[in-house]
């Protein structure tokens, strides 16, 4: 039963890029983050509210995890958007992936903890398959490294898989510290203070700004209904089966986005991108194995 809700929230999550490259057109990056978190809040508190039997007894680090949370994630959001909103999807994308080569590098590096040689293994497939993705045909050796320094975006996405590689160990500790344990409840929390910290500053930006999502409202619905949707499915799927196995379901959700990335937007490349991306996907499964 994991397996379908975890395939489910791939699936989900793998139309968000082609949503918010299409709204970026008109939209700005904050008032895009903020308007679909917050169409996401109501459902993704009636969904937490009604699985949740009792309000959990909460303490002072699960208020540390939720604001680490939420400001991490901010930032990481607002990252990626930019990046989309910069260079093609298939491009950047597949560069979320390098989240568990940081994780791996993290932990070695602060926490003493050195990876197997399967760990490094993959490191080494992810690092492959980035090359790959940005090399060109008839291009030097060290084009990639050029293609990637140059590309607008590129820094953003990086940013963006540093930061996720570091709000699980706060989403950790903010469901460790609810009592009875509540997942639901935490993330519930999490994107309401994501949305409350990015609320200045739409508000700043005017009514105007706020208006241009409504440009692309079948867009917008469509974000906020599997914002609101993918949670749930995640964290049932989590509760269900083995977090690695979970987590590397997951990761298709990039393969997914490849493919939409060329049938919905007319990006081209295909042929290169989508063969690189598995490669990277091929490494993850070897890092969190």
């Amino acid at each position: 039963m994991w397996i379908i809700f975890a395939l489910s929230a791939a699936l989900l999550t793998s139309f968000n890029p082609i949503l918010y490259k299409r709204m970026l057109k008109d939209a700005d990056v904050i008032v895009l983050v903020w308007g679909v978190t917050l169409l996401a809040l109501p459902l993704l508190g009636l969904f937490t509210f009604a699985l949740t039997p009792q309000f959990p007894h909460l303490d002072w680090l699960f208020v540390v995890g939720v604001f680490g949370s939420a400001g991490l994630n901010a930032v990481a959001h607002l990252a990626s958007t930019r990046a989309l909103k910069l260079a093609d999807v298939s491009l950047v994308t597949p560069l979320l992936i390098f989240s568990p080569v940081f994780t791996v590098l993290i932990s070695a590096l602060f926490l003493n903890e050195i990876p197997s040689a399967r760990g490094v293994l993959g490191v080494g497939l992810v690092l492959i398959g980035a090359y790959w993705l940005n090399h060109r045909s008839g291009a030097g050796w060290l084009a990639p490294f050029k293609s990637l320094a140059l590309t607008p975006g590129v820094a953003l996405i990086l940013l963006a898989g540093l930061l996720w590689a570091i709000t699980p160990l706060f989403e950790k500790t903010t469901i460790l510290h609810t009592n009875p344990e509540s997942p639901r409840f935490a993330a519930f929390a999490a994107t309401a203070l994501l949305t409350l910290i990015l609320t200045p500053a739409v508000i700043a930006r005017g009514r105007p700004s706020i208006g241009k999502l409504f440009l692309h409202r079948r867009e917008f619905f469509l974000a906020g209904l599997i914002a609101g949707i993918a949670p749930v499915l995640g964290y049932t799927a989590f509760s269900l089966g083995f977090v690695g196995y979970v987590t590397t379901l997951f990761k298709l959700s990039i393969l997914m986005t490849m493919v939409w990335s060329f049938l919905f937007l007319k990006e081209r490349g295909l042929a290169q991108r989508l063969p690189a991306s598995l490669v990277m996907v091929i490494g993850v499964i070897l890092i969190m194995s």
